[in-house]
């Protein structure tokens, strides 16, 4: 059924505006109470627990929003994970709509109707969780590539959200750690950030945004998107009218300065829609805390009002749209298997190729693993961050494109002895070809990589041995290395790896292009 905003009470219209994140026994047994009574606008079902997500919405007799991240592609499909970066560097639209129908597929048949996502911020160089999840530093190129796969979701019954409204930053920090702040004049951020939002408004491909955690001091020099009216009201007057997400309250840029409650009621009073709480707090605790925002007065029935009905035109939309499923075709998979190797970007001086030339017996390869020289901390590393960057695996490929070479393997916390066991065997070489990562993860406080591993390929650079440097990750960690001749960048898909030896071996060709504007030395 459909809810009607004049028939609902205080109750139903509070529990509108929030989000249930969190799935304990007791948090489980309240949400259903909530959707029960119809008091519940949102919730992030558990992607792992389908179990959890059969109750919730068994007891759910309204269209209940039903979000998730898919930044890379639905958490548990059988296809290929892909950061946007890797997809960007493919500059093939199929890709992108395969991409997008793929996650459509799986997450409509896990019960899910929207998503949050995609990622439509202008990447503005480096910075920590940041770099892999935009499509490029260009708005045009951002809002061709986020309308191809907004169509793809709006054609299929599924909300998509534009993030992080209002866009860049040019904060050094992570703003799951601290609060971010963005020194671009107002103007500059109307024309370059909001550009996407814009044109995906004319094409009516934005049902609904994410407001971010960080402060535009042009804008408002006080709070951060999430909780400026300030921000918020400039896309609502260029004519957005769809629900308007926070953020995530988990996150330590509210709760280190703003505190939780306070955070919820000021989220709300400054437009937001729905709020994603504290994932951390129980789902009652919070509830209660927006209960109390409201009975205070920082939450007004007009706001509260003004947000139910867009809550309602949002579950009226999914509703209609239900039964829409995505024809996900042989062709559509093969296009996302085809990213990992389609992606590969080689950067080279004039002159210069990416396959290595010569006899593979001057060839040194060294490739740097997780953890520390002599700990146990390479498995608790993959454990916590994944393991899509597989040493082991690349040196496999290694041995089997060029078997005379020789490989030594490096920790990126190397000990003195492990750099001087490096520099020793690079004196039986004519050159050198460094294998490099960093992993991108918030809540890491750096996406580059360690000041070790930088300075033993100076060193050897400078030396005049480095010819090719193969890198996975973050583009802009080489940043701080000196000039290398020949560099392979492979992102951040698993498979990548393989094919970046290939590109080396002349196997593969690099037909990638960097999404992003790094100035190498």
């Amino acid at each position: 059924m459909m809810l009607k905003l004049e028939e609902m009470t205080t109750e139903q219209k509070i529990g509108m505006v929030f989000c249930a994140r969190r799935f304990q026994e007791d948090d489980v047994e309240f949400i259903i109470e909530l959707v029960k009574k119809r008091s519940l606008g949102c919730v992030q079902l558990p992607v792992t627990a389908p179990h959890i997500i059969k109750r919730i919405l068994d007891a759910a007799d309204y269209p209940l929003l039903t979000f998730n991240d898919t930044e890379k592609g639905f958490p548990t499909t059988t296809l290929p994970l892909i950061p946007l970066m890797s997809l960007s560097a493919c500059n093939n639209p199929e890709y992108f709509r395969s991409f997008a129908k793929g996650i459509v597929r799986d997450a409509k048949a896990a019960g899910y109707n929207g998503t949050w996502g995609p990622v439509i911020d202008i990447q503005g160089g480096d910075g920590p969780c940041k770099v892999g999840r935009d499509f490029s530093d260009d708005p045009k190129i951002v809002a061709e590539r986020a309308a191809i796969m907004a169509k793809v979701y709006r054609d299929h019954g599924y909300l998509s959200t534009g993030k992080h409204y209002p866009g860049t930053s040019d904060f050094p920090l992570d703003t799951h750690m601290t609060e971010g702040y963005c020194s671009l004049s107002k103007e500059e951020i109307i024309e370059k950030n909001i550009t996407p939002y814009v044109e995906l408004m004319k094409k009516d491909l934005l049902p609904c945004i994410m407001t971010g955690h960080t402060i535009y001091k042009s804008i408002d020099p006080d709070y951060p998107a999430s909780m400026s009216k300030k921000c918020i009201d400039i896309i609502r007057d260029l004519g957005f009218d769809g629900v308007c997400f926070t953020d995530s309250f988990a996150m330590m840029g509210i709760l280190q300065k703003y505190g939780e409650e306070k955070a919820y009621g000021l989220a709300v009073a400054a437009g937001n829609d729905i709020v994603l709480p504290n994932y951390r707090t129980s789902v009652k605790e919070a509830y209660e805390m927006f209960v109390r925002q409201y009975e205070v007065g920082v939450i007004t029935d007009e706001r509260l009002n003004e947000a139910v009905r867009r809550v309602l035109a949002a579950m009226e939309f999914v509703s209609e749209r239900a039964a829409v499923t995505a024809e996900f075709t042989a062709e559509d998979e093969a296009n996302l298997h085809a990213v990992a190797r389609d992606c590969i970007t080689a950067v080279c001086d004039e002159g210069i190729g990416a396959k290595l030339c010569g006899k593979d017996e001057d060839k040194l390869f060294v490739i740097v693993r997780k953890g520390a020289s002599g700990t146990g901390i390479e498995q608790e590393l993959n454990e916590t961050l994944g393991s899509w960057y597989k040493p082991d695996m690349i040196g496999e490929k290694i041995r089997a494109e060029f078997p005379g070479a020789g490989i030594v393997f490096v920790p990126e916390f190397p000990a003195h002895t492990d750099n001087e066991k490096v520099l020793t065997e690079a004196t039986k070489y004519k050159e050198v070809i460094f294998v490099t990562y960093c992993d991108t993860n918030c809540y890491l406080g750096t996406d580059c990589m360690t000041r070790r591993i930088e300075a033993l390929i100076n060193c050897i650079t400078h030396s005049g041995k480095t010819s090719a440097v193969v890198h996975f990750g973050n583009p802009f960690a080489l940043k701080p290395l000196f000039h290398v001749k020949r560099i392979i960048f492979g992102y951040k898909v698993t498979e990548s790896q393989n094919y970046a030896i290939e590109v080396l071996s002349g196997k593969t060709e690099a037909k990638g292009t960097l999404p992003y504007k790094v100035e190498l030395q």
